[in-house]
């Protein structure tokens, strides 16, 4: 039983791996394996049968996901853009609480934190008018700022996916 629902949780994790701007990390925070699956990988040959078990079938439904969601999400992404992006949007929003109970479990809460969420919510906001603001027709267009910008945000999000 536990194989199967593992592999329902590598679905979900396929099917985010090939959203851009959702991270996988998001769907194992939700599913609450996150560390276990980090503590795996990264110390998989020194209990390899227990990691082996675990990872497996995590690997099996992140393919799987990934070929059964590809064509369909991108469908829904081109069909119904801002209805599929606000179904992400809820997931990670949702996520939020049980980030919340795992920041209470392992450390005292600290208000500045909230700073932190809302200069992050800033940052964001601001990227989403950036994009709109830039309205990047062809690729002549694109130029080298703005590469440098979209690999500095790439950078800062895939570090604060790692924190």
């Amino acid at each position: 039983m536990k194989f199967l629902s593992n592999c329902f949780k590598g679905i979900a994790i396929g099917a985010g791996a090939i959203l851009p701007g959702i991270s996988s990390g998001v769907f194992c925070v939700i599913f609450g394996i996150y560390e276990k699956l980090l503590d795996s990988v990264l110390n998989f040959f020194k209990d390899t049968k227990n990691n082996f078990k675990f990872l497996f079938p995590i690997l099996i439904g992140t393919g799987l996901g990934i070929i059964l969601f590809g064509h369909l999400l991108n469908y829904c992404l081109y069909q119904f853009p801002i209805q599929t992006k606000s179904i992400f949007i809820g997931l990670i929003l949702g996520s939020i609480p049980s980030l919340m109970k795992e920041v209470h479990r392992k450390e005292k809460y600290k208000p500045f934190y909230l700073i932190f969420f809302f200069l992050a919510l800033f940052v964001g906001i601001s990227c989403i008018f950036l994009e709109n603001a830039l309205l990047l027709d062809t690729l002549q267009t694109i130029s080298v700022p703005y590469l440098i910008l979209c690999g500095f945000l790439m950078s800062i999000r895939n570090c604060c996916t790692w924190c």
